[in-house]
């Protein structure tokens, strides 16, 4: 009954987007065809259009673009980051765009800044046919039961119709003691269907530990996918999930602005398959804007080929990776994505809790320019904040928020800073583990 169901939501799924003219399916055909058969002078010729078109698109509609582009080829364009974006805001609008309805995307901002961009329409639908191609390289097929790991509040939940249309149980991830990975594996084990498994790099490895500690063997939970977002998956961890879980796991690179970028192929293997039709890679030297030599690490640069309401032209992400190339015929792959690394913490009972709980809910404190939370001792911590303007005023809000998730006893400080110094990538860590820098013991 619940295969039917799986099969009469899919079915759904492609009805709804035929009756809007198909637009999903359209670019779901465009991104299988580009991927797959990369190299052939058609999959090259539609990845020249789509760039051209986006180039000529920022020129002649978005006032940035008309005034530092020092002609119509890439090379002609500025590298830009978020500070970019961010300092000359309105002027990343596209003309044609700004009376329609364009979707707001908001990232709690790796840079230690938070960040809203807009996407239009055409772009939520790429985005979306993305998801669905890469969720299917993964293991995962649309309509099929989907175990969704996060910090769910109340900016993102989903309605109960919206579940059970997508077919999705959400599972909030907040404490990391043993009595909740021993709940999350009874759950597994209680829900016979066939389901994936989306969750925080960082929590498998708690559960590898776990597991590891344990000297558990290996156990069929009918799970057909799993697949890690957000933070770095080491091939360590990758492997031993793998062991236990007895299915392929893949880590998946992608950011709220630009969308689905890479992910690592189902087939086996650590490199990422980069998203070569929906976005123009570049790797640049770390400390220069020129390309970075064969073989050694560059920056992450991407041009969003379908976000046409606020074009990204070499848009800097503020990752380090190296690029494989592998011929004419196959595609490039990334390798050793560096910058998605984060630390964990401990509420003041001594109980890791995911950094993610920082980073979701600062969203909201859209006074501050920048912020790191670190923790600095036991049961102490501090808020290094940046806002955009003296006072901030939300001092005591901020406190008895995170003391809701740490602890009533938790001492919470606030320090003002000028800036928070980055990383060699040029991000900022928005949570650190100041007592201990490793991610466990």
């Amino acid at each position: 009954m619940k295969s039917l169901l799986e099969k009469i939501r899919k079915i759904c799924y492609w009805i709804f987007d035929f009756l809007r003219g198909s637009p999903v399916r359209n670019h779901y055909r465009d991104i299988k065809f580009i991927l797959e058969n990369f190299g052939s002078d058609e999959s090259n010729a539609r990845r020249e259009k789509h760039l051209t078109e986006i180039l000529q698109h920022a020129i002649n509609t978005t006032p940035f673009y008309k005034k530092n582009s020092k002609g119509t080829s890439l090379k002609d364009f500025p590298i830009i980051n978020k500070g970019t974006v961010r300092n000359n805001y309105d002027q990343f609008k596209s003309d044609t765009y700004i009376n329609q309805k364009n979707i707001p995307v908001v990232t709690s901002g790796s840079t230690g800044t938070p960040f809203k961009l807009f996407h239009d329409k055409n772009k939520r639908f790429r985005n979306n046919a993305d998801i669905i191609y890469f969720a299917k390289q993964g293991g995962f097929e649309i309509g099929s039961r989907l175990i969704y790991m996060k910090v769910w509040n109340d900016i993102n939940k989903k309605s109960n119709l919206k579940k059970w249309m997508e077919n999705i149980k959400p599972y909030s991830i907040f404490n990391y003691t043993e009595k909740d990975i021993e709940q999350l594996l009874n759950d597994l084990r209680q829900d016979t269907s066939r389901k994936g498994l989306v969750c925080f790099a960082s929590t498998c490895e708690v559960i590898v530990k776990y597991l590891d500690a344990k000297n558990a063997a290996p156990e069929n939970f009918n799970i057909t996918s799993v697949i890690t977002n957000s933070d770095a998956l080491s091939n360590y961890v990758k492997d031993k999930m793998e062991h236990y879980f007895k299915v392929p796991v893949v880590s998946r690179y992608s950011n709220m602005e630009c969308g689905m970028l890479a992910q690592q192929n189902r087939s086996g293997g650590y490199f990422f398959d980069f998203n070569w039709a929906s976005f123009y890679l570049e790797l640049l030297h770390p400390d220069k804007d020129e390309p970075a030599e064969p073989g050694t690490m560059g920056r992450v640069v991407v041009t969003d080929l379908f976000n046409r309401c606020m074009p990204l032209i070499r848009y800097d992400t503020g990752d380090l990776a190296y690029l494989k190339k592998r011929g004419l015929e196959k595609a490039p792959v990334l390798e050793s994505i560096e910058g998605r690394k984060v630390d964990l913490i401990r509420d003041t009972q001594e109980k890791v809790i995911t950094s993610h709980i920082v980073t979701v809910n600062m969203w909201k404190y859209a006074e501050l320019k920048q912020y790191q939370f670190a923790q600095i001792d036991s049961g102490e911590y501090v808020f290094r904040l940046n806002p955009w303007s003296m006072p901030f005023s939300r001092e005591k809000e901020l406190i008895t928020e995170f003391k809701g998730y740490l602890g009533q006893n938790a001492n919470i400080g606030i320090e003002y800073v000028d800036e928070i110094p980055p990383l060699s990538s040029g991000k900022r860590k928005l949570v650190v583990n100041e007592i201990n820098q490793t991610v466990l013991k």
